[in-house]
C-alpha cells in the first residue's frame, strides 16, 4: 500500500508541475506578498498573494480567486509602496507608456536601451516606430521633467527634433546612433552630433505606429516609475518572475517584487479616459479668460495626474467651470472614481464637483481643497442609465488653481 500511494503522489506532483509550465495552472508565489484587489463588482479585498497566472489571481484569507477580466486593479503592498520619481533618463512610447531606461543606439529601425534601476535585467530593442521620444538627462526638478513629457505628447511638427544640453534645438530626420554619435539628416545634408551633448529626442509623430490591442491587457506600474502595457495572453508567471509580453512585441522578465500596481484593460471595467465623450464644455470665470479643455490621462495643465502625493496613470483632468458627458447606452452597472485637486495646484483651489446620471445628481462634493485627502466616490449605480456627466464648478476663490483630477474613473460592467 505504501509504495503505491507514493507513486500516486509523485504522479500528481509531476502532472501539476507540467501543467504549471504549460501555463494551465497559476504559479505559486513563494513569499506570498500582501496585495489589494479592486474588482468589477466594486469590492476591495486584501490578503496574501497565493497564486497568479495570465488568466487568474488568488489571494489568501478566504482563498478567493478572480479571473483577470473581473479585476479593475491589483496593488502590491501598502499604499506607501509608491513608484519612485523618474530619475536619470526615460523613454516614452506612442501609447503613453514610460520606461525609466536609457537609450544606447539606433540601428535597423530599432532603439536599443538598458533599464536604469535594474542593471541586471537584459538590454532590449524597441521598434523605432513605437517610440515617441526620450530624455537622456532628466532634470531633477519635477516641473521640468513634466515639461519634457508635455512637449513630446503635444508637438505636431512632422520631423524629428533634438534639444541639446547647451539649449540649442536641431531638427531633421534621425538616421542612426552608434558609438557615441547620432546622425541627423537636415536640409539635404548629414549632421553628426556627439550624443553626450544631447538632452532630449522627439520623433516625428506622424510616423508613430503602435496599434491598440483588442485583447485583455495589464498596465503594469513598476517601482522605478516605469509603466508598461502587457498582453496577458502572451505573458506568463513562473515562480516569482513575470515573463512579460509588451504590446510592441518586446519581452521582459520582470520580478514580481518590482511591480507596484496592475490595471486591467479589456475586461469588465472601462476607464472613462479610454472613451470618447458625447460632449465636453468649459466656461471660464471671466469672459475672454483662458480655455481649459478636459485632458485624458493628464491633469488639465498637461502634466501627469497627481493626487495625494501619488502619480496615477488613468483619469481625467478638468477645470472649473466644466462638464463632460458620456453615452452609457445602458451597458454598465456602476461607476467609481477618486476625485481631488491636483497636487500641482500650489495650495490654492476651492472647486466643487458632482456626478449626474441621466440629469439626476447622485454625488456632490461641495468644496475640494488641498487640506483634504482625495475623495473616494461610493459605488454609483448606473444600471440602465443613458448618460453620465461629471461637473466641476467654481469655489470660493473663483477658478483660481481649480485643477481637478478624476483618477481611476471607471465604468463597471
Amino acid at each position: 500500500m505504501t509504495p503505491r500511494f507514493g507513486v500516486r503522489r509523485f504522479l500528481a506532483a509531476y502532472l501539476a508541475f507540467v501543467l504549471t509550465l504549460c501555463g494551465m495552472l497559476p504559479a505559486l508565489v513563494a513569499d506570498e506578498p500582501r496585495v489589494i484587489i479592486f474588482d468589477a463588482d466594486g469590492r476591495e479585498t486584501s490578503g496574501s498573494l497565493q497564486a497568479i497566472s495570465h488568466t487568474a489571481v488568488r489571494i489568501g484569507g478566504q482563498s478567493a480567486e478572480w479571473k483577470w477580466s473581473d479585476v479593475v486593479w491589483l496593488r502590491f503592498g501598502q499604499i506607501e509602496n509608491l513608484p519612485h520619481e523618474p530619475r536619470g533618463s526615460a523613454i516614452w512610447l506612442a501609447n503613453g507608456d514610460r520606461l525609466i531606461a536609457r537609450g544606447t543606439a539606433i540601428e535597423d529601425e530599432q532603439l536599443r536601451a538598458t533599464w536604469r534601476e535594474f542593471p541586471e535585467w537584459s538590454t532590449f530593442a524597441l521598434p523605432l516606430e513605437s517610440v515617441r521620444g526620450l530624455s537622456l538627462s532628466l532634470p531633477h526638478a519635477r516641473e521640468r521633467r513634466d515639461e519634457i513629457a508635455t512637449w513630446l505628447f503635444d508637438r505636431k511638427e512632422a520631423r524629428d527634433e533634438m534639444r541639446l544640453l547647451n539649449g540649442d534645438v536641431t531638427s531633421g530626420e534621425v538616421s542612426g546612433w552608434r558609438e557615441g554619435t547620432i546622425e541627423l539628416k537636415a536640409a539635404g545634408r548629414g549632421v553628426s552630433l556627439p550624443i553626450a551633448g544631447v538632452r532630449d529626442i522627439a520623433f516625428n509623430p506622424e510616423l508613430l505606429a503602435l496599434p491598440e490591442p483588442k485583447e485583455l491587457c495589464w498596465l503594469v506600474s513598476l517601482r522605478d516609475g516605469s509603466r508598461v502595457t502587457l498582453l496577458a495572453s502572451k505573458s506568463r508567471v513562473e515562480k516569482t518572475v513575470l515573463r512579460a509580453a509588451h504590446v510592441s512585441g518586446v519581452a521582459w522578465d520582470i520580478p514580481l517584487d518590482a511591480i507596484v500596481e496592475m490595471r486591467v484593460f479589456r475586461g469588465r471595467s472601462v476607464f472613462l479616459s479610454d472613451l470618447t465623450p458625447l460632449e465636453a464644455k468649459h466656461a471660464p470665470f471671466l469672459p475672454g479668460s483662458r480655455e481649459w479643455p478636459m485632458q485624458r490621462d493628464r491633469s488639465v495643465s498637461g502634466r501627469p495626474l497627481r493626487l495625494g502625493g501619488r502619480e496615477l496613470p488613468k483619469g481625467l483632468g478638468m477645470h472649473s467651470r466644466s462638464a463632460v458627458t458620456y453615452d452609457l447606452a445602458g451597458k454598465y452597472r456602476s461607476f467609481h472614481a477618486v476625485v481631488g485637486l491636483d497636487n500641482t495646484s500650489a495650495g490654492e483651489g476651492t472647486a466643487t464637483c458632482a456626478v449626474e446620471i441621466d440629469g439626476r445628481r447622485v454625488f456632490e462634493q461641495p468644496a475640494l481643497t488641498h487640506s483634504q485627502e482625495p475623495t473616494r466616490l461610493p459605488i454609483i449605480d448606473v444600471t440602465g442609465a443613458k448618460r453620465l456627466t461629471l461637473t466641476v464648478d467654481f469655489g470660493e476663490l473663483g477658478d483660481s488653481q481649480d485643477h481637478v483630477d478624476w483618477c481611476d474613473a471607471v465604468l463597471l460592467r
